[in-house]
Protein backbone atom coordinates (compact mmCIF):
# COMPACT_ATOMS: atom_id res chain seq x y z
CA UNK A 1 0.00 0.00 0.00
CA UNK A 2 1.64 3.49 -1.02
CA UNK A 3 1.78 6.41 1.97
CA UNK A 4 -0.35 8.50 0.14
CA UNK A 5 -3.13 5.74 0.29
CA UNK A 6 -2.28 4.63 4.12
CA UNK A 7 -2.64 8.26 4.92
CA UNK A 8 -6.12 8.71 3.41
CA UNK A 9 -7.12 5.38 5.04
CA UNK A 10 -6.09 6.26 8.76
CA UNK A 11 -7.75 9.60 8.18
CA UNK A 12 -10.90 7.88 7.59
CA UNK A 13 -10.73 5.49 10.44
CA UNK A 14 -9.70 8.62 13.00
CA UNK A 15 -12.96 10.43 11.70
CA UNK A 16 -15.13 7.60 11.61
CA UNK A 17 -13.99 6.96 15.69
CA UNK A 18 -14.61 10.24 16.55
CA UNK A 19 -18.41 10.43 16.11
CA UNK A 20 -21.04 9.84 18.85
CA UNK A 21 -23.92 8.17 16.93
CA UNK A 22 -25.35 7.86 20.32
CA UNK A 23 -29.21 8.42 20.83
CA UNK A 24 -29.88 10.58 23.47
CA UNK A 25 -32.91 9.91 25.43
CA UNK A 26 -32.92 12.58 27.49
CA UNK A 27 -31.37 16.34 27.00
CA UNK A 28 -30.70 19.00 29.27
CA UNK A 29 -33.44 21.41 30.66
CA UNK A 30 -35.60 23.18 28.08
CA UNK A 31 -38.31 25.44 29.41
CA UNK A 32 -41.31 24.00 27.36
CA UNK A 33 -44.46 25.40 28.28
CA UNK A 34 -47.85 24.24 28.19
CA UNK A 35 -51.16 25.75 27.99
CA UNK A 36 -54.76 23.71 28.29
CA UNK A 37 -57.98 26.02 28.36
CA UNK A 38 -61.23 26.49 26.76
CA UNK A 39 -63.13 29.38 27.33
CA UNK A 40 -67.01 29.24 28.08
CA UNK A 41 -68.62 32.04 26.73
CA UNK A 42 -71.72 31.00 29.60
CA UNK A 43 -69.52 31.32 32.43
CA UNK A 44 -68.00 34.03 34.32
CA UNK A 45 -65.12 32.41 35.47
CA UNK A 46 -62.69 30.78 33.38
CA UNK A 47 -60.17 28.36 34.52
CA UNK A 48 -56.83 27.51 32.17
CA UNK A 49 -54.36 24.68 33.47
CA UNK A 50 -50.59 26.00 32.69
CA UNK A 51 -47.07 23.74 33.53
CA UNK A 52 -44.06 23.15 31.98
CA UNK A 53 -42.27 19.78 30.36
CA UNK A 54 -38.87 18.68 29.88
CA UNK A 55 -36.88 15.21 30.13
CA UNK A 56 -34.13 15.07 32.85
CA UNK A 57 -32.05 12.36 33.74
CA UNK A 58 -34.05 11.29 36.32
CA UNK A 59 -36.65 9.96 33.41
CA UNK A 60 -40.67 10.87 32.96
CA UNK A 61 -40.82 10.31 37.29
CA UNK A 62 -38.04 13.00 38.45
CA UNK A 63 -40.23 15.51 38.94
CA UNK A 64 -42.80 13.48 41.03
CA UNK A 65 -41.41 15.84 44.31
CA UNK A 66 -40.46 18.74 42.09
CA UNK A 67 -43.06 21.77 41.65
CA UNK A 68 -40.08 23.00 39.62
CA UNK A 69 -40.18 20.90 37.24
CA UNK A 70 -44.12 21.26 36.77
CA UNK A 71 -45.18 24.71 37.86
CA UNK A 72 -43.39 28.38 36.70
CA UNK A 73 -42.43 29.76 40.28
CA UNK A 74 -43.34 33.28 38.96
CA UNK A 75 -45.24 33.50 36.28
CA UNK A 76 -47.30 36.44 34.61
CA UNK A 77 -50.64 34.81 32.90
CA UNK A 78 -52.99 37.53 31.09
CA UNK A 79 -56.36 37.34 28.65
CA UNK A 80 -56.74 39.67 26.35
CA UNK A 81 -60.08 40.58 24.26
CA UNK A 82 -59.94 41.69 20.72
CA UNK A 83 -63.06 43.30 18.97
CA UNK A 84 -64.35 42.10 15.47
CA UNK A 85 -62.18 44.93 13.93
CA UNK A 86 -59.37 43.63 15.76
CA UNK A 87 -58.87 46.48 18.31
CA UNK A 88 -57.39 45.14 21.70
CA UNK A 89 -60.38 45.71 24.41
CA UNK A 90 -59.45 44.84 27.70
CA UNK A 91 -56.29 43.28 28.73
CA UNK A 92 -57.40 41.01 32.38
CA UNK A 93 -54.77 39.00 34.91
CA UNK A 94 -55.38 35.29 35.44
CA UNK A 95 -54.60 34.43 39.49
CA UNK A 96 -53.06 31.13 40.47
CA UNK A 97 -55.59 28.71 42.45
CA UNK A 98 -55.56 25.51 43.68
CA UNK A 99 -59.43 25.09 44.42
CA UNK A 100 -60.30 22.75 41.60
CA UNK A 101 -58.94 19.02 43.31
CA UNK A 102 -56.95 17.25 41.40
CA UNK A 103 -57.82 12.54 40.21
CA UNK A 104 -55.48 10.63 42.18
CA UNK A 105 -52.08 9.37 40.40
CA UNK A 106 -48.59 10.56 39.27
CA UNK A 107 -48.09 14.43 40.98
CA UNK A 108 -50.30 14.15 43.70
CA UNK A 109 -48.20 15.76 45.94
CA UNK A 110 -48.10 19.08 43.82
CA UNK A 111 -51.65 19.80 44.16
CA UNK A 112 -53.20 21.13 40.85
CA UNK A 113 -52.89 24.25 39.60
CA UNK A 114 -54.44 26.30 37.84
CA UNK A 115 -55.03 29.89 37.02
CA UNK A 116 -58.66 31.52 37.06
CA UNK A 117 -60.22 34.81 35.86
CA UNK A 118 -63.62 35.77 36.88
CA UNK A 119 -65.42 38.86 35.03
CA UNK A 120 -68.51 40.16 36.31
CA UNK A 121 -71.40 40.20 34.52
CA UNK A 122 -69.66 38.23 31.55
CA UNK A 123 -72.37 36.27 30.41
CA UNK A 124 -74.81 39.30 30.21
CA UNK A 125 -72.27 40.98 27.60
CA UNK A 126 -73.47 40.01 24.42
CA UNK A 127 -70.70 41.36 22.48
CA UNK A 128 -68.38 38.64 24.35
CA UNK A 129 -69.75 36.47 21.41
CA UNK A 130 -68.01 38.41 18.64
CA UNK A 131 -64.58 38.80 20.27
CA UNK A 132 -61.38 36.35 19.89
CA UNK A 133 -59.05 36.24 22.67
CA UNK A 134 -55.37 35.88 23.57
CA UNK A 135 -53.80 34.06 26.27
CA UNK A 136 -50.12 35.22 27.03
CA UNK A 137 -47.50 34.10 29.02
CA UNK A 138 -44.78 36.15 30.80
CA UNK A 139 -41.81 36.51 33.06
CA UNK A 140 -43.00 40.00 34.66
CA UNK A 141 -44.69 42.82 33.34
CA UNK A 142 -42.58 44.85 31.50
CA UNK A 143 -41.19 41.87 29.70
CA UNK A 144 -42.46 40.08 26.05
CA UNK A 145 -44.48 37.10 25.94
CA UNK A 146 -42.64 33.88 25.61
CA UNK A 147 -45.53 31.96 24.88
CA UNK A 148 -49.18 32.70 23.47
CA UNK A 149 -52.82 31.10 21.65
CA UNK A 150 -55.49 32.73 20.68
CA UNK A 151 -58.86 31.31 19.96
CA UNK A 152 -62.41 32.62 18.88
CA UNK A 153 -65.40 32.50 21.27
CA UNK A 154 -67.69 29.68 19.94
CA UNK A 155 -71.78 31.02 20.16
CA UNK A 156 -74.32 29.56 21.91
CA UNK A 157 -76.24 26.66 19.59
CA UNK A 158 -79.50 25.23 20.23
CA UNK A 159 -81.53 21.89 19.99
CA UNK A 160 -83.79 20.68 17.17
CA UNK A 161 -85.05 17.32 18.48
CA UNK A 162 -86.07 16.99 20.93
CA UNK A 163 -87.03 20.81 21.41
CA UNK A 164 -87.68 22.55 24.37
CA UNK A 165 -92.11 22.21 24.05
CA UNK A 166 -94.14 20.06 25.50
CA UNK A 167 -93.47 16.84 26.94
CA UNK A 168 -90.42 14.89 24.56
CA UNK A 169 -90.22 11.03 24.16
CA UNK A 170 -87.43 8.99 22.29
CA UNK A 171 -88.83 6.00 20.37
CA UNK A 172 -85.90 3.25 19.92
CA UNK A 173 -88.83 1.24 17.60
CA UNK A 174 -88.60 3.57 15.04
CA UNK A 175 -86.61 3.48 12.04
CA UNK A 176 -84.70 6.10 12.79
CA UNK A 177 -84.22 4.88 16.55
CA UNK A 178 -84.20 7.57 19.33
CA UNK A 179 -82.89 10.92 17.30
CA UNK A 180 -80.75 14.21 19.02
CA UNK A 181 -80.80 16.78 16.28
CA UNK A 182 -78.73 20.36 17.08
CA UNK A 183 -78.15 23.40 15.24
CA UNK A 184 -74.67 23.59 14.54
CA UNK A 185 -72.86 26.76 16.21
CA UNK A 186 -70.78 29.48 14.86
CA UNK A 187 -67.18 29.11 14.87
CA UNK A 188 -67.61 25.20 16.71
CA UNK A 189 -66.09 22.64 14.31
CA UNK A 190 -66.63 19.43 16.89
CA UNK A 191 -69.98 17.78 18.42
CA UNK A 192 -70.30 15.61 21.41
CA UNK A 193 -72.17 14.54 23.81
CA UNK A 194 -73.73 11.86 25.97
CA UNK A 195 -77.17 10.80 27.27
CA UNK A 196 -78.12 10.34 31.31
CA UNK A 197 -80.48 7.64 31.61
CA UNK A 198 -82.01 7.98 34.43
CA UNK A 199 -83.86 4.89 36.91
CA UNK A 200 -84.81 4.42 40.30
CA UNK A 201 -84.93 0.53 42.03
CA UNK A 202 -86.42 -0.83 45.10
CA UNK A 203 -86.61 -3.85 46.69
CA UNK A 204 -89.92 -5.66 45.78
CA UNK A 205 -92.79 -4.40 48.10
CA UNK A 206 -90.52 -2.19 49.88
CA UNK A 207 -91.27 1.11 48.23
CA UNK A 208 -89.96 3.38 50.63
CA UNK A 209 -86.35 1.76 50.34
CA UNK A 210 -85.84 2.70 46.09
CA UNK A 211 -82.92 4.31 45.32
CA UNK A 212 -82.20 6.62 42.33
CA UNK A 213 -79.24 6.04 39.44
CA UNK A 214 -78.18 6.61 36.14
CA UNK A 215 -75.85 4.78 33.40
CA UNK A 216 -74.22 7.33 30.76
CA UNK A 217 -74.12 6.54 26.91
CA UNK A 218 -71.46 8.50 25.63
CA UNK A 219 -72.77 9.71 21.76
CA UNK A 220 -70.13 9.89 19.20
CA UNK A 221 -67.61 13.13 17.63
CA UNK A 222 -69.49 14.93 15.09
CA UNK A 223 -67.98 16.89 12.74
CA UNK A 224 -69.77 20.00 11.46
CA UNK A 225 -70.04 21.23 7.74
CA UNK A 226 -69.20 24.90 8.67
CA UNK A 227 -67.85 27.30 11.23
CA UNK A 228 -70.69 29.88 9.98
CA UNK A 229 -73.68 28.15 11.52
CA UNK A 230 -77.18 27.58 10.84
CA UNK A 231 -77.55 24.13 9.11
CA UNK A 232 -78.28 20.98 12.07
CA UNK A 233 -76.07 17.84 12.44
CA UNK A 234 -77.78 15.01 13.89
CA UNK A 235 -77.35 11.31 16.36
CA UNK A 236 -79.57 8.41 15.94
CA UNK A 237 -79.99 5.97 19.31
CA UNK A 238 -81.00 2.31 17.75
CA UNK A 239 -82.39 0.55 19.90
CA UNK A 240 -80.17 -2.73 19.45
CA UNK A 241 -76.89 -0.35 20.34
CA UNK A 242 -78.98 1.31 23.55
CA UNK A 243 -80.34 -1.64 24.70
CA UNK A 244 -77.55 -3.81 24.65
CA UNK A 245 -75.96 -0.80 26.55
CA UNK A 246 -78.27 -0.67 29.23
CA UNK A 247 -78.02 -4.85 29.69
CA UNK A 248 -74.25 -4.69 29.95
CA UNK A 249 -74.18 -1.80 31.76
CA UNK A 250 -77.02 -2.02 34.29
CA UNK A 251 -76.32 -5.31 36.99
CA UNK A 252 -78.95 -7.29 37.52
CA UNK A 253 -80.75 -7.39 40.80
CA UNK A 254 -83.01 -10.53 41.86
CA UNK A 255 -85.42 -9.60 43.94
CA UNK A 256 -85.57 -5.87 43.10
CA UNK A 257 -87.54 -3.95 40.56
CA UNK A 258 -86.71 -0.91 38.36
CA UNK A 259 -88.50 1.89 37.12
CA UNK A 260 -87.51 4.66 34.37
CA UNK A 261 -87.23 8.13 35.53
CA UNK A 262 -86.28 9.81 32.33
CA UNK A 263 -83.04 10.87 29.80
CA UNK A 264 -81.13 14.01 30.07
CA UNK A 265 -79.39 15.10 27.01
CA UNK A 266 -75.91 16.76 26.80
CA UNK A 267 -74.26 18.64 23.81
CA UNK A 268 -70.76 20.47 23.75
CA UNK A 269 -69.60 22.61 20.69
CA UNK A 270 -66.04 22.78 20.55
CA UNK A 271 -63.98 25.50 18.68
CA UNK A 272 -61.99 24.52 15.15
CA UNK A 273 -58.76 24.51 16.89
CA UNK A 274 -60.24 22.19 19.84
CA UNK A 275 -61.58 19.88 16.60
CA UNK A 276 -57.78 18.90 15.16
CA UNK A 277 -56.34 18.84 18.48
CA UNK A 278 -58.64 16.11 19.21
CA UNK A 279 -58.35 14.51 16.11
CA UNK A 280 -54.58 14.26 15.43
CA UNK A 281 -54.22 12.81 19.28
CA UNK A 282 -56.59 9.37 18.58
CA UNK A 283 -54.96 6.36 18.74
CA UNK A 284 -53.03 5.17 15.74
CA UNK A 285 -54.53 2.17 14.04
CA UNK A 286 -51.51 1.81 11.86
CA UNK A 287 -47.67 0.57 12.67
CA UNK A 288 -46.96 4.06 12.85
CA UNK A 289 -47.77 4.56 16.45
CA UNK A 290 -46.54 8.34 17.25
CA UNK A 291 -49.74 10.35 16.29
CA UNK A 292 -48.41 13.93 14.50
CA UNK A 293 -47.96 17.02 16.84
CA UNK A 294 -50.74 19.76 16.88
CA UNK A 295 -50.77 22.93 19.09
CA UNK A 296 -52.18 26.34 18.41
CA UNK A 297 -49.80 27.94 21.34
CA UNK A 298 -46.97 30.02 19.56
CA UNK A 299 -43.37 28.64 21.47
CA UNK A 300 -45.26 26.04 23.40
CA UNK A 301 -47.66 22.77 23.46
CA UNK A 302 -50.99 22.38 24.64
CA UNK A 303 -54.01 23.43 23.10
CA UNK A 304 -56.53 26.88 24.00
CA UNK A 305 -59.64 26.55 22.55
CA UNK A 306 -63.32 27.70 23.41
CA UNK A 307 -66.58 25.02 23.87
CA UNK A 308 -70.32 26.01 25.15
CA UNK A 309 -72.37 22.98 26.31
CA UNK A 310 -76.06 22.87 26.84
CA UNK A 311 -78.75 19.81 28.51
CA UNK A 312 -82.31 18.91 27.14
CA UNK A 313 -83.48 17.08 30.78
CA UNK A 314 -86.88 15.13 31.48
CA UNK A 315 -87.63 13.28 28.14
CA UNK A 316 -89.17 10.40 28.03
CA UNK A 317 -90.30 6.93 26.29
CA UNK A 318 -92.67 6.16 24.10
CA UNK A 319 -95.20 3.33 25.76
CA UNK A 320 -93.68 1.13 22.74
CA UNK A 321 -90.32 2.15 23.83
CA UNK A 322 -90.95 1.77 27.46
CA UNK A 323 -92.56 -1.93 26.82
CA UNK A 324 -89.43 -2.65 25.19
CA UNK A 325 -87.54 -1.83 27.98
CA UNK A 326 -89.58 -3.73 30.12
CA UNK A 327 -90.62 -6.81 28.28
CA UNK A 328 -87.94 -7.24 25.72
CA UNK A 329 -85.31 -9.54 25.42
CA UNK A 330 -82.61 -7.68 25.79
CA UNK A 331 -83.44 -6.02 29.34
CA UNK A 332 -85.99 -8.36 30.19
CA UNK A 333 -83.73 -9.61 33.33
CA UNK A 334 -82.94 -5.78 34.39
CA UNK A 335 -86.73 -6.33 35.72
CA UNK A 336 -88.07 -2.58 34.76
CA UNK A 337 -91.38 -2.28 35.39
CA UNK A 338 -94.68 -0.27 34.88
CA UNK A 339 -97.84 0.64 37.51
CA UNK A 340 -100.92 -0.19 35.88
CA UNK A 341 -104.23 0.11 37.19
CA UNK A 342 -104.40 -3.40 39.10
CA UNK A 343 -100.63 -3.97 39.49
CA UNK A 344 -96.95 -3.41 38.17
CA UNK A 345 -95.91 -5.05 35.45
CA UNK A 346 -92.69 -6.61 35.02
CA UNK A 347 -90.83 -9.30 32.71
CA UNK A 348 -90.90 -12.61 35.17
Amino acid sequence: MKLREIFIFCSILFLASSCDNTLVVTSPYENIPIIYGTLNPNSDTQYVRIGKAYLGQDGPNGGLNNPDSLYYSDLIVQLQAFKENGDLFWTKALNQTTDIPKDSGLFTTQGHRLYRIVIPDFISNEKRLDWSYKILLKTDLNSPSFASAETPMVKEFRIKRPNFQGTQRFSFTSSKGAEIQFYQAVNARIYQGYVDFLYMEMPEGSQMDSTRHSVRYNLPYTIGSSLNGGSYLSNSLSYEAFYTFLSEKIPQAPGYIRFFRGFNVHLSAGSDDLATYISVSQPSNTILQDPPFYSNVENGAGIFASRVSLERPNIGLTSASLDSLIFGKLTCPLRFAKASFLDTLTCN
